[in-house]
């Protein structure tokens, strides 16, 4: 047989090419039968994953019910009786069980969660919720999945709760003229006294009073009525931060009572310039709700003094007939200074970064509470130059009800931006 024929020729050729593609279909096989095998394990871990990850969602959401509603039980050495339930008095201890990370909570018929609810600030509480399906139970000899996400929620101060004055001052007090501090109108949120300061208290007339709730009727007693040079401590229960003052700004803006740039008049306006001074009166009356007047760059005044620029600071005046209601409700929060004087009620919160002086009349008065920040004039000793002064016919009644977030603010536990993470193992 010729060479060139015996090339060409393709007899028995089918046979070896039956053989390779037998060989090709068997390796596909063999590998779709080991996949049919993985794969139903693989969707199977993916599904506890989700589900373990639910739970962990549902663990976290529990815990900020149960803060918002106050459910969750104080630690030993907590809040005393009848005061905040979910107070948890020092930095990183953790509330009691179930809320200690100890206790498995079903969650519907596939797994549950752990939660932890630890103090990380006076108004903030970290949350780790653990996510198990179908059980984090050792005996359980099922195939188990577990998640584990935290994140930081944090609320606005309760103040009722956390004061512990009627009128409270990081500074001096300077008291004169008829005026009244007085905590026994309310001790429904616990006993207030009359004032706390961090600098010195000058009762400069006879006929000023400063009452505590002591269970005695006698004014002016230093330990009992008011304390002076404590701890700055006292303060960071009902010290707003950055994150209470974005809430608050977003707040008035919506309420058309926030003053600051780009809102001269409490309502969105290009002009004129705001320019950090503000006059409440007959003629420039303010509606109740969240008042909130800003510094002259819309942004927070630095606690430390060498960064301050006290030409930035708010600067409030509120005298005459200043309110839309007759009697203002609600709260009053200047970034800087604030003065009231005339004869009108207010009924809320009153909070100055910097500077407080009430100089009343007739028969006006703040209806809850005062605070005076002071974080310029913290160091000031002298009385001449005070840094609040309460004078004249000025009447500070503590009242628990009137101190409550108004309308529209966030009562609860909220997320702090950021905050949210998922942990490994």
């Amino acid at each position: 047989m010729r060479l060139d024929r015996i090339v060409r020729d393709e007899r028995g050729v089918a046979l070896p090419m039956a053989m390779m593609v037998l060989v090709l279909l068997t390796t596909l096989m063999l590998a779709f039968a080991v996949l049919s095998q993985t794969e139903p394990v693989i969707a199977h871990n993916q599904m506890r994953a989700a589900q373990a990850r639910a739970h962990a969602e549902a663990g976290f959401e529990r815990a900020v019910w149960a803060l918002s509603q106050g459910v969750i039980p104080a630690p030993i050495g907590g809040a005393p009786a009848g005061l905040d339930p979910l107070s948890i008095p020092n930095l990183n201890d953790v509330a009691d069980a179930p809320y200690d990370g100890s206790v498995f909570i079903p969650n519907g018929n596939f797994g549950g969660y752990l939660v932890e609810v630890k103090n990380v600030g006076p108004n903030a509480r970290e949350i780790t919720s653990t996510g198990w399906t179908p059980t984090n139970s050792v005996l359980d000899t099922r195939t188990k999945a577990h998640r584990q996400i935290q994140a930081t929620v944090e609320r606005l101060p309760p103040f009722a709760l956390n004061t512990p004055c009627a009128l409270c001052v990081r500074g001096d007090l300077g008291v004169g003229g008829n005026a009244l501090v007085d905590a026994t109108t309310d001790v429904s949120c616990g006993n207030k006294k009359g004032a706390i300061t961090t600098g010195t208290v000058a009762i400069t007339s006879g006929s000023a009073e400063i009452k505590g709730a002591d269970g005695n009727d006698t004014p002016n007693e230093e330990g009992s009525d008011y304390s002076q040079n404590q701890d700055v401590a006292q303060f960071d229960g009902i010290t707003l931060n950055a994150a209470n003052f974005k809430v608050l700004r977003e707040l008035a803006k919506k309420n058309g009572t926030y003053f600051g740039p780009g809102y001269p008049n409490g309502t969105a306006a290009s002009s004129p310039a705001y320019t950090g001074s503000v006059t409440f009166s007959s003629s420039n009356k303010v509606k109740d709700g969240i008042v909130f007047i800003d510094t002259l760059s819309g942004n927070d005044i630095p606690t430390d003094i060498a960064e301050q620029n006290l030409s930035d600071f708010a600067n409030v005046s509120i005298n005459g007939n200043p309110f839309v209601s007759g009697e203002f409700t609600g709260w009053i929060i200047v970034n800087g200074s604030l003065q009231i004087s005339g004869n009108m009620a207010i009924n809320g919160l009153v909070y100055s970064v910097n500077d407080f002086t009430y100089n009343g009349t007739g028969t006006g008065e703040i209806r809850g509470l005062a605070i005076s920040q002071n974080v310029r004039d913290t160091n000031a000793t002298s009385v001449s130059s005070s840094d609040s002064t309460t004078t004249g016919n000025s009447r500070i009644k503590f009242n628990c009800n009137n101190i409550n977030p108004p309308s529209g603010a966030p009562l609860g536990f909220a997320l702090v931006p950021g905050s949210y993470r998922e942990l490994s193992d």
